[in-house]
């Protein structure tokens, strides 16, 4: 379902065809229906994401606005990112993963041009790419958003979706650290039709692919859990498990057998040998070596008891 809501644009904006935010600083849309803009939260390839507020109601939203060239190009108008988030959260409902309105809000921007907006909940804190960053959590804080992530991907893939963009920028903390949340589904598919069981679409980050995804060879939640054990493999860590210079050589290192990785206890001594073994195995290059679902890794990571840490 889609909704349309219409406001009245700048004159100086009809002969421009572009959104986004000017030299000015006015945001490219005041408004998302009763929804206020009042910040930008990040952006990227696909669009901006805005914090926003329904002030009678006193319910803050997050707002992402599609990209114009995704409606203006045939090719990427065709692939319908935005269109894909709504379908698929449709079907979830994890405290894990961040809830999604499944509806298309339709605004005109500043400068009379349509947008597509989807209205989603709004996390307060930072996302984890920060916290690795920072190294401001402990071991048991670490285990945990382990745990909480893993439930979420398990989720995901029980669902027939596959995130295909697993990577710390796409896990959000609440402000008290109580709630971590997966994030932006654009380039996620589902796999619950037999005609996308098997996915060979680009996307996603080169620096978290798995080696079958640098490949652009078939997909399946397989793809994710080497991502994500990427993306633990820094939380626990504070480094890639690639040394390369630059992503190119990062890359030809993920596709490489010759190239080991290390076991995170070499970096980090208080990362427990249990642990080492569980990134490993999602770390496994040949498929038949790698964990088979995030119900197995989850079984592994959930004898990670208290006691171990």
């Amino acid at each position: 379902m889609v909704f349309f809501w219409r406001r009245k644009s700048a004159k100086t904006a009809l002969q421009n065809g572009e959104g986004g935010e000017e030299d000015d600083g006015q945001f490219e849309l005041t408004n998302v229906g009763p929804y206020e803009i009042v910040a930008p939260i990040g952006s990227g390839g696909m669009g901006t994401v805005y914090k926003a507020i329904d002030r009678s109601r006193d319910m803050t939203v997050a707002i992402k606005v599609l990209d114009r060239r995704y409606d203006l190009d045939k090719k990427r108008r065709k692939r319908d990112y935005l269109g894909r988030e709504v379908q698929i959260a449709a079907s979830l409902n994890h405290p894990s993963i961040v809830r999604m309105n499944k509806e298309i809000v339709i605004q005109d921007d500043r400068y009379g041009n349509s947008r597509r907006c989807l209205i989603m909940e709004y996390i307060d804190g930072h996302n984890l790419k920060k916290h690795i960053e920072d190294r401001d959590l402990s071991m048991k804080q670490m285990l945990d958003v382990c745990l909480k992530l893993s439930h979420g991907l398990d989720f995901l893939h029980q669902n027939s979706v596959v995130h295909r963009d697993v990577k710390p920028a796409n896990f959000l903390f609440s402000r008290d650290g109580s709630q971590v949340k997966i994030v932006d589904f654009g380039l996620s598919k589902s796999t619950a039709s037999w005609r996308t069981r098997w996915m060979k679409e680009s996307g996603g980050t080169r620096l978290y692919m798995s080696p079958e995804q640098l490949q652009k060879q078939a997909l399946d939640a397989r793809s994710d859990i080497f991502s994500f054990g990427i993306t633990m493999f820094e939380l626990f860590t504070g480094r890639h498990p690639c040394d390369g210079a630059d992503t190119r050589e990062i890359q030809k290192q993920l596709l490489n057998n010759s190239y080991k990785f290390e076991p995170m206890s070499k970096i980090n001594p208080e990362v427990p040998k249990h642990l080492d073994r569980v990134i490993l195995k999602a770390l496994q290059r040949k498929l038949n070596k790698r964990y088979q679902s995030m119900t197995e890794m989850l079984l592994d990571l959930s004898r990670m008891g208290s006691s171990r840490i």
